[in-house]
């Protein structure tokens, strides 16, 4: 009574194909779980195929770029491998194939999770502080940077010295010179 299920699966984009095969007569219960598996295996693999509408993957994969994933906060939902990404782009998805456009899926995002969701945030009161935070803190530098310049310009040079003062300071030297 020994049972087998044998799936093939090509390479190409022909159909999955699903082989059970029994030897002898098994009960009811086996022949039971070996179906709802083989079936729970097919829905699953038939699940993770591709749409097979190009065009509105490419409008996912666009839109699913500009997104940020929410778990790895430094990638897009199109690159990330989080199951919160997968949901997301699922979302973007089922929202693109009802019609909505890529506006109305941004907006729908947003009023979900926030502008954090968006890589290019809109500017407004509220992100004020992303766009100019960079540039206030590269005139800060450029600021610090030319007072420090100038403090170290505006420092007295040495001063010349005198024919006397160089005579006694070759002096000292020759002194020492002759004592080593």
């Amino acid at each position: 009574m020994e049972s087998s299920v044998r799936l093939h699966l090509s390479s190409s984009n022909q159909p999955l194909t699903l082989a059970l095969s029994r030897k002898g007569r098994g009960n009811w219960t086996e022949r039971v779980i070996t179906f709802m598996a083989s079936a729970m295996l097919g829905i699953s693999l038939a699940h993770a195929q591709p749409s097979p509408d190009p065009a509105l993957e490419a409008r996912v994969k666009a839109l699913s770029s500009e997104l940020r994933c929410l778990v790895c906060q430094n990638q897009t939902v199109e690159d990330s491998t989080s199951p919160v990404a997968r949901d997301m782009k699922d979302q973007v998805r089922a929202q693109l194939a009802a019609g909505k456009s890529e506006a109305e899926v941004k907006t729908y995002m947003t009023d979900r999770f926030g502008d954090f969701v968006l890589y290019n945030p809109p500017f407004k009161a509220t992100t004020v502080v992303l766009w100019a935070g960079p540039f206030v803190a590269l005139l800060l530098a450029g600021f610090l940077l030319i007072r420090r310049l100038r403090k170290t310009s505006t420092a007295p040079a040495a001063a010349a010295l005198s024919d006397a003062d160089r005579e006694r300071a070759q002096a000292m030297l020759n002194t020492k010179d002759v004592s080593n």
